[in-house]
C-alpha cells in the first residue's frame, strides 16, 4: 500500500499513546507503520500491555497513568512533535493524565480514536473512563474518531442510519469535540436518509414526496457501500465508498487514525485528511484480501 507522502525524515516525528499488540496488527505498531508510510518517524507510549494473537484477546496489564505521563515527558526533551494520536486509554487514571499532557505543553492537538472494545470482543476501555474521556480529553482533540458502537455508547443514540450518525456526531460535538468521524464500518448494510422522490400523493398523482417509500425511516444505501460521516465544526461531509469483500483486517482504526493526523501534518485539510487515509486503509484492506 502507498501513501500519497512526502521523503521519509527523522526530523518529522509524530507521536502514538496507545495499547500495544504483541501481534502487530493494531495499537502502536500499527500507528509506528503507518506514519512511517506517509514519511514520519514515531514516537509512542504504552498505555497497556495487551496479551493477544491474531484471533483473539487473553488479557491486559494496564500501565498506571504516572507511566505513561514518564513515558511522554523525556520525549518532549528531545523532539518537537508534528502530529499526534491516541487510542487504547484503559483507565480514568490514563484517560486524564493524557489529556493533561496535551492541555499542559506544545503538543498538536490529538486525533483520538476512542477505543473501547477490540475486534475479538475483549473491553479495552473501563466504563468510569467514558466521562473522563469526553470531559477532559475531547476539547483538546482535533478530531474524535468513533466507529457505530461507540458513537453509540458515548451518545445513547442507536444508529441504524445516515441521520442518526449526523445527529451523533452532533450530540459529541456538543460534549466538545471539535470535530468528528463516525465510522460506519459496523453498520451492515448502511442505511442512507431518503432524499425526496416521485411517489403518489393522496389524490394519487406523482408528485415530489419527502421521506422514504413504504413509511421507512430510511433506506437502504448501496449494499456494498460504507458511510462515514464528518462533523467538522458543524460542516458535514458525507463519505461514501465501496466496501471491499472478505473479513477486512484488525487495527483498521488504528491506521485510519493514524494516517488523518499524518495527513494534517502534511498540510491538508481536514477533508482531505479524511478522505487520504480513507483511500489509504481501503488500498490496505483490498491488498489483504487479494492475498487471501
Amino acid at each position: 500500500m502507498e501513501a500519497d507522502s512526502k521523503s521519509f525524515s527523522a526530523s518529522s516525528r509524530a507521536l502514538t499513546i496507545a495499547g500495544f499488540d504483541p501481534s502487530g496488527g493494531a495499537g502502536v505498531l500499527a500507528d509506528v507503520r503507518t506514519f512511517r508510510e506517509f514519511g514520519l518517524a514515531a514516537s509512542a507510549a504504552i498505555t497497556s500491555i495487551t496479551f493477544q494473537n491474531t484471533n483473539r484477546g487473553f488479557g491486559a496489564i494496564d500501565q498506571t497513568g504516572e507511566a505513561v505521563r514518564q513515558q511522554v515527558l523525556p520525549l518532549l526533551d528531545d523532539f518537537s512533535f508534528v502530529c499526534a494520536k491516541t487510542g487504547m486509554l484503559p483507565t480514568r487514571e490514563v484517560v486524564s493524565e493524557v489529556a493533561r499532557l496535551f492541555r499542559e505543553s506544545d503538543l498538536p492537538r490529538p486525533v483520538v480514536d476512542p477505543v473501547m472494545v477490540a475486534s475479538s470482543g475483549q473491553r479495552l476501555m473501563e466504563e468510569v473512563a467514558l466521562a473522563t474521556l469526553i470531559r477532559e480529553l475531547f476539547p483538546v482533540a482535533r478530531l474524535v474518531t468513533p466507529n457505530i458502537p461507540e458513537a453509540e455508547a458515548l451518545t445513547g443514540i442507536s444508529i441504524v442510519s445516515e441521520s442518526d450518525m449526523r445527529r451523533a456526531a452532533v450530540a459529541i460535538r456538543e460534549m466538545g469535540a471539535r470535530a468528528v468521524l463516525i465510522k460506519g464500518g459496523h453498520l451492515p448494510g448502511a442505511r442512507a436518509s431518503c432524499p425526496p422522490s416521485l411517489r403518489p400523493d393522496e389524490a394519487g398523482k406523482m408528485a415530489p414526496q419527502a421521506g422514504c417509500p413504504l413509511g421507512d425511516p430510511a433506506m437502504p444505501a448501496f449494499p456494498g457501500e460504507a458511510i462515514d460521516v464528518l462533523d467538522n465544526e458543524g460542516t458535514v461531509t458525507i463519505f461514501r465508498q465501496m466496501r471491499v469483500a472478505g473479513p477486512g483486517i484488525r487495527g483498521s482504526g488504528c491506521i485510519l487514525s493514524a494516517a488523518i493526523a499524518a495527513g494534517l501534518r502534511n498540510g491538508q485539510t481536514l477533508e482531505g485528511s479524511v478522505r487520504t487515509a480513507k483511500n489509504f486503509v481501503w488500498t490496505a484492506i483490498s491488498e489483504a484480501s487479494e492475498a487471501g
